[in-house]
């Protein structure tokens, strides 16, 4: 799939929907499951992941923290970030989509990553 630059949130909904479908990827793996299909807006981007608890505090785990896609729980997830919970060597989730590989490339987790350091454009 061709990068380009996500400016909206429906923007976001449908390249993680299509990146996953398009790699094979189940929806009945993740304990979430398509989670970026049915929230609304101020959900995603205000919200926690749904049933999914740091493993480390047993808090609910935030989806994202707008202007910081460094420290937000979908980019360390689809980066499989080390010495995180979604590091795939040690981390109690391992790196998302889960069951990958596939999984989402660089250029692909950039351009989430850009839509978060924006702001989250609506």
């Amino acid at each position: 799939m061709a990068i380009t630059k996500l400016n909206h949130y429906a923007e976001v909904q449908q390249f993680i929907a299509s990146i996953l479908t398009s790699n094979g990827q189940s929806w009945e793996g993740a304990p979430h499951k398509n989670f970026w299909e049915t929230l609304s807006y101020n959900d995603f981007v205000n919200g926690n992941v749904p049933h999914v608890k740091d493993p480390d505090t047993g808090s609910p785990m935030p989806i994202l923290i707008k202007g910081n896609s460094a420290q937000s729980n979908l980019i360390l997830a689809l980066r499989g970030a080390p010495g995180t919970a979604f590091d795939p060597g040690s981390g109690a989730i391992g790196q998302m989509p889960a069951n990958g590989p596939p999984f989402f490339t660089d250029d692909q987790i950039s351009s989430i990553a850009d839509w978060i350091d924006r702001g989250c454009p609506q």
